[in-house]
């Protein structure tokens, strides 16, 4: 059966004379990225062994969840009060521009610069524009300094150990 050709072989034919790849070809060069992009992501690990470990972006060994954390942490946010006296912690949109870290760090930089009066005069006059509940119920704002016990906040227990209220305002609404 010299110069038959088999269906196989046809098909073969056809998938080169189109631009396709032989079948397999494409193996070997796939099984080095596999092995490189492995290589990279394991190669940070090397680092947890060493006595003073550095670490570098993009190949990062931080033990971002296993770190040793102080056991009790400070945090500064905004606490509104409705006429009952219910707590709301307020939402970070309220307080400024960007999310909740960046508004978070805002605030702590504001307090260290003496301008908390400021912020809760800000948040309360944004407060006194709103119209949905609960928002629309406030009656003071403030800035506060929670003082957090972090191996209990993150088993549940989210109420601060104390705190500490730097700054307040009445919020005032609109006449309408």
């Amino acid at each position: 059966m010299f110069g038959a050709t088999t269906v196989k072989d046809a098909g073969l034919k056809l998938s080169r004379e189109y631009g396709a790849a032989a079948p397999g070809s494409g193996k070997v060069p796939a099984t080095f990225l596999s092995l490189a992009l492995i290589g990279a992501v394991l190669w940070p690990i090397h680092q947890n062994w060493r006595k003073q470990p550095r670490d570098s972006f993009p190949l990062s060994y931080y033990p971002m969840f296993s770190a040793k954390r102080e056991p009790v942490e400070f945090f500064y946010y905004l606490v509104a009060r409705d006429e009952q006296g219910a707590r709301y912690y307020v939402p970070y949109q309220f307080i400024g521009p960007g999310g909740h870290n960046s508004n978070r760090r805002q605030i702590r930089r504001i307090v260290n610069e003496g301008r908390a009066a400021d912020l809760a005069r800000s948040v309360a006059r944004r407060l006194g524009r709103q119209d949905e509940l609960p928002w629309s119920k406030m009656v003071t704002v403030a800035v506060v300094r929670g003082k957090f016990a972090v191996d209990d906040y993150f088993h549940g227990k989210q109420e601060p150990v104390s705190e500490q209220i730097t700054a307040s305002c009445p919020v005032e609404r609109m006449a309408e």
